[in-house]
């Protein structure tokens, strides 16, 4: 028996053009990591926002599929932190989002500021 956590990742950016092209890198990012996982994007209502997000990979954790994925989470964050300006802010935002079968909720992956 093992133990059932859920990770998703959803992530918002775009709404001018050099935001756009950033939000559609880290798509293509995210579909070269996870594939078949990712959604299409979703276009917001208003100011150009633009949506997808990672569903969880339905591993246990402590499993090798689960962990495998865990590295892939780790190497989207890497790539989506890159797009960061000097200032700190960065035009795609994302959150990682783990659940349990308990119904526990936790955001996993906190704000971390790059700049030096």
């Amino acid at each position: 028996m093992g133990y059932i956590r859920h990770n998703s990742i959803i992530v918002t950016g775009g709404g001018y053009p050099e935001a756009d092209e950033k939000f559609y890198q880290a798509h293509k990012k995210a579909r070269e990591l996870f594939d078949s996982l990712v959604s299409e994007i979703i276009e917001g209502l208003t100011n150009g926002y633009k949506s997808f997000f990672v569903a969880p990979d339905g591993s246990k954790e402590g499993w090798e599929l689960s962990n495998h994925y865990d590295i892939k989470r780790q190497e989207l964050y890497s790539f989506i932190d890159l797009q960061q300006y000097g200032d700190g802010s960065n035009p795609t935002q994302f959150v990682d989002i783990g659940f349990d079968e308990c119904n526990e909720v936790e955001v996993d992956r906190k704000k971390r500021n790059l700049r030096k």
